[in-house]
């Protein structure tokens, strides 16, 4: 009966992980080229944006872990207290989410004259 619900559950998690792949067709007009190529400006601040965002949270954790530590090392009362604390209490990703990027790229290489085709892939 657990092997039939873990099954099921493993089913269930492998079907929702549906992504997307994304085609590009080009605008035929130089100016829908060149307004691409701005578009494609825009993209680039913006993933540079996201990817500062995500080093300043990871530099914001550590720096969190840091004060904890310190904090439970000034408040220990003997040299095993201070052997409990944990100098990195909390893990500090850096997982940069391009998704607005990507999709206001899409919206803005439309808007140029090109084509996006969305594929679903299961």
């Amino acid at each position: 009966m657990k092997s039939l619900i873990f099954t099921a559950l493993a089913v269930t998690g492998l079907s929702s992980c549906t992504t997307y792949r994304y085609e590009y067709i080009a605008p035929v007009t130089e100016t829908g080229r060149t307004c691409v190529m701005q578009c494609m400006n825009t993209k680039n601040v913006c993933y540079s944006a996201v990817q500062a965002q995500a080093q300043n949270n990871v530099n914001m954790c550590q720096q969190n872990n840091h004060y904890s530590y310190q904090a439970c090392v000034n408040r220990a009362q003997s040299h095993d207290d201070v052997k409990r604390c944990n100098p990195n209490p909390q893990y500090c990703p850096a997982n940069p989410n391009y998704w607005q990027c990507d999709e206001s790229y899409r919206q803005c290489f439309a808007a140029c004259g090109g084509t996006v085709n969305v594929y679903k892939n299961e």
